[in-house]
């Protein structure tokens, strides 16, 4: 059986619907990392 236009297609828009998604979570991801600075006080008298 011979691959229509309309498989490819389908293919195609199945496996870009995949990598779009992926890069949405990739890219909302939450990242937390902790500051370096939460030791260090600094107070500033004038």
């Amino acid at each position: 059986m011979a691959f229509t236009r309309y498989k490819r297609k389908d293919r195609k828009n199945k496996t870009v619907s995949r990598q779009r998604t992926q890069a949405i979570k990739l890219n909302t991801k939450l990242v937390n990392v902790k500051s370096p600075n939460t030791e260090k006080v600094v107070i500033v008298e004038d």
